[in-house]
């Protein structure tokens, strides 16, 4: 039995001292711009060659391009493997290394292969390394993703592979997105219950002249414009368009003129300077804000604030709405990199209670509507309430209830209560909806609206928001 261990040990040892060995390639280490690329091309680049295997006089190491490199580019270099670099030419670089390698007739770059063979002297030990240089010329950049070069190598006494397994390929061209945007800081604006035109909390209180804590609010886009990249854009006309998806019905169509502006981040911000840079009312649902490179120090993208007040119409009230952001950089490439869709930018809401009970029939005979209100709090709490009928042919102003919501009590709205509120017909049916704005903190007070007919009672349901 112990003989047999011993003969499983001495296997496994020996099985462990004749895997194959593989060279490692590592792919660039300077990433090139992603949108650059596209309208830049690309950049010289190298990649890095660690050898798994000992190589020795006559060997032959065999390097296979990817459709990523140009062919016609590479058959017109020529090859260098000298110590000194050379960037004009194919190069290999040995760093610190003492071998040295010479370019193999078999070498056929028209055909995307490059031929090495090591020189007499000193080996290419195992763990050793060198680097392979290709010119710009050599990269086709529209396939940057298959611009590879993959290595092999055999022994130049019998032929036999040599590193035949593992991580044997490189990547010349590695690319990362030069932009990037998102909401650092989002709208978060309350809005005071009663006349709806200024904010009673705001997260965004910076100190500009132009702007005020109770009348702006503001949501902070955050840019990335990387320019440590190879081949990055530099154009001062590169474009940052960012939508912003919200309640934009009393906008003006030129919003930047006194409902909406750009600011920079400094400790005391201030108008973004260029020529530029402009917030625009696309539709009721979206404004439209471009800002481009020259805005920023440097040409360089950078982070910017885009404040909003009330709409300037007379009569028009702050909105209760939630933001949704989409942006995206015009570079000068074939279309605009998309930076985000969707995005979270934040909400302005009511500083209130506000319970809306979309459909409540009223004046209808047989019928009764009402409402309860369950008031949890310690405090009455005053409400108003506004209504809107179902063919938008009425208007009504908004009115206060009469009356308030008592405390640790429920309060019941009748139907007839609403009727002579609005001075509505007693007689026929007016479908409404029905909204209570409520003087109350979130879960004070709920509701439980129905409606009573000679079948029975209905519920009828409702939506709540809360402000606070």
């Amino acid at each position: 039995m112990k003989f047999f261990k011993k003969a499983l040990v001495a296997s496994a040892i020996l099985g462990a001292s004749t895997v194959a060995n593989a060279a490692d390639l590592t792919d660039a280490t300077v990433a090139h711009s992603a949108q650059g690329i596209e309208v830049n091309g690309a950049t010289a680049s190298t990649i890095r060659v660690i050898v798994r295997e000992q190589l020795e006089a006559g060997d032959l190491i065999t390097f296979t391009f990817g459709t990523g490199v140009d062919k016609t580019g590479l058959a017109a270099l020529a090859v260098d493997t000298l110590p000194a670099a050379d960037v004009a030419k194919i190069d290999v670089n040995y760093g610190s290394g003492t071998y040295t390698v010479s370019e193999h007739a078999s070498t056929d770059l028209s055909k995307g292969i490059l031929v090495l063979e090591v020189n007499t002297g000193d080996p290419v030990t195992k763990d050793s390394s060198f680097e392979l240089y290709l010119p710009a010329s050599a990269f086709d950049a529209t396939k940057a993703s298959t611009a590879t070069a993959t290595y092999s190598a055999k022994s130049g006494l019998t032929g036999d592979a040599k590193d035949t397994s593992g991580d044997n390929t490189g990547l010349f061209l590695v690319t990362q997105d030069q932009y990037a945007v998102s909401v650092k800081s989002d709208f978060d604006g309350v809005v005071e219950r009663l006349n709806q035109v200024t904010f009673t909390k705001n997260g965004d209180l910076f100190a500009n002249g132009s702007n005020s804590a109770s009348l702006d609010d503001a949501v902070l886009i955050d840019v990335t414009d990387n320019q440590t990249l190879a081949s990055k854009v530099t154009a001062a006309t590169t474009t940052l368009t960012v939508d912003v998806t919200g309640n934009f019905k009393d906008y003006a169509a030129n919003m930047a003129t006194a409902e909406a502006f750009l600011l920079s981040t400094a400790a005391t911000p201030i108008a973004l300077a260029g020529t530029t840079a402009t917030v625009a009312k696309v539709n009721d649902t979206t404004a439209r804000v471009v800002v481009s490179a020259d805005n920023f120090a440097g040409n360089v993208l950078g982070d910017f604030y885009l404040a909003l007040t009330k709409p300037v119409a007379a009569g028009k009230t702050i909105p209760a709405t939630e933001f949704l952001m989409d942006s995206s950089v015009g570079f000068g490439g074939a279309k605009a990199f998309v930076t985000q869709t969707d995005a979270d930018a934040g909400e302005w809401k009511l500083d209130a209670t506000v319970i809306t009970v979309p459909y409540f029939p009223v004046g209808k005979e047989g019928t009764s509507s009402s409402i309860h209100f369950a008031n949890n709090s310690s405090s009455d709490v005053d409400v108003i309430v506004s209504v809107i009928d179902a063919d938008g042919t009425d208007t009504y102003t908004s009115m206060d209830l009469g009356k308030d919501l008592g405390k640790n009590a429920v309060t019941k709205v009748s139907q007839a209560e609403l009727i002579a509120l609005f001075g509505l017909p007693t007689d026929s049916l007016t479908k409404l909806s029905v909204t209570f704005n409520i003087d109350a903190k979130e879960g004070d007070v709920n509701a439980y609206a129905f409606t009573t007919d000679d079948t029975g009672r209905t519920e009828i349901s409702t939506t709540q928001q809360h402000g606070q």
